[in-house]
């Protein structure tokens, strides 16, 4: 199952990010010892200190747990077979964050050491392709100023089934519908998040676009979409009252951070008794349609490329007079949210627009532009929200996908 928040770019690559340079650190090439087989790397050098990321050759997949190594030693004590002597007790900090996605929850994770003096393990997990950053805080022994260093890595879309061996994702969503759920009446929803290790409920979470938990539940083919905010209850879980149009099976997704450890899709479903509608076909829409008095016009959604990242803008009109929409409202802390859902039910985009000075600034002339990423070929369904006059208005598109990376 692909899951993804925000998309990037789609090969891997290791490139320089910016850096504090508390040491005067500087990337050179890597001359003391042989790259360990099968691994890319990159140096920065504080003084006598060196640091060296490295990334495995195959790749790093999304939904993949992984520990990206880093070795630290100190340049001054060269050994002619093994390099530089690894420094031990050193004391890391890592934050990995995605520069495309201002105010995504930051991942905190944990570091270890590898056995082998100076080598550091940081225990990732990255939920959805893209370009992040992991930001290193290193006290050094015998250094008073600790050193800062980025790197930036690319993710690769989650593997094809079947191609890479199995993995455990560390939360998973319990969905419970109390009573017996039927079409037409109030449904009570519970959510639980667990850890997958330990089966413990996930009470503490990080606030994303002022909301814990943002909640979509979709229908099987895609015709009837919500986007909810289930409440916390005092034993962890999140209850919602929801009615269903129709009897069938619906798909819930939950937007989550359980703190420090970044932004998550977790997938779930439920059943609803009652008649079940025809299936509605998926057709590609066209690149115009109108909601509430809003007119929106589709652009970037012509020959997708698979796997990358490009932007998908909304120009809103109003429908009566043509005049693009110049009084648009923060709608959960953004001008406007864009859900993409594969037709498979597998694959599922949570973006937000930029929200830098260039994006506000247009948003608020009625252009709303979203980074997008599409891991695979086929057909989505996408839901623009934004708010006018205290009122959300939903405006749905159909989206044909092909081509190669």
């Amino acid at each position: 199952m692909t899951l993804l928040l925000i998309p990037t770019i789609a090969f891997l690559a290791l490139t320089a990010g910016t850096f504090i340079p508390a040491y005067n650190l500087t990337s050179t090439p890597l001359t003391a010892a042989q790259p360990p087989a099968g691994f890319k790397l990159i140096e920065r050098k504080s003084g006598p200190v060196s640091i060296t990321l490295r990334v495995p050759d195959s790749g790093v997949f999304a939904g993949e747990a992984i520990d990206i190594e880093f070795r630290v030693t100190d340049t001054r004590k060269v050994d002619p077979v093994f390099g530089a002597t690894g420094i031990p007790r050193v004391v890391s900090k890592a934050v990995i964050t995605m520069p495309e996605m201002a105010g995504m929850p930051e991942h905190r994770p944990k570091i270890h050491t590898e056995g082998i003096p100076g080598d550091y393990g940081i225990e990732c997990f990255f939920p959805h392709g893209g370009e992040y950053k992991i930001a290193l805080t290193l006290q050094i022994p015998g250094i008073a100023t600790p050193v800062r260093t980025d790197f930036l890595v690319d993710i690769r879309d989650e593997a094809a089934p079947g191609t890479r061996k199995a993995v455990v994702r560390p939360y998973t969503l319990d969905v419970k519908a109390k009573g017996s759920p039927k079409a037409g009446d109030a449904t009570d929803l519970q959510f639980t998040i667990k850890e997958t290790k330990s089966k413990a409920t996930v009470k503490d979470l990080d606030i994303a676009h002022t909301k814990l938990f943002h909640l979509l539940l979709v229908s099987k083919d895609l015709s009837w979409f919500a986007h909810e905010h289930p409440e916390q209850q005092p034993d962890g879980t999140f209850t919602h009252s929801q009615i269903f149009p129709a009897g069938g099976q619906y798909y819930t997704f939950a937007d989550v951070a359980p703190r420090g450890a970044g932004s998550q899709i977790l997938m779930g479903s439920v059943k609803i008794a009652g008649n079940v509608p025809a299936a509605v076909p998926l057709v590609p829409s066209g690149t115009t349609n109108t909601a509430d008095g809003i007119k929106a016009n589709l652009k970037g959604t012509s020959n997708i490329p698979i796997g990358k990242s490009l932007p998908v803008t909304f120009q809103l009109t109003d429908t009566r007079t043509g005049d693009a929409i110049t009084d648009l409202e923060p709608y959960l802390g953004a001008y406007g949210h864009l859900m993409i859902i594969h037709a498979d039910g597998q694959t599922v985009v949570h973006s937000h627009p930029a929200e830098d000075e260039l994006g506000i600034a247009q948003s608020k002339r009625g252009i709303v532009a979203f980074n997008a990423r599409f891991p695979k070929a086929g057909t989505y369904k996408a839901w623009g929200q934004f708010q006018l006059g205290g009122k959300v208005v939903t405006i749905p598109f159909v989206i044909s996908v092909g081509g190669a990376k």
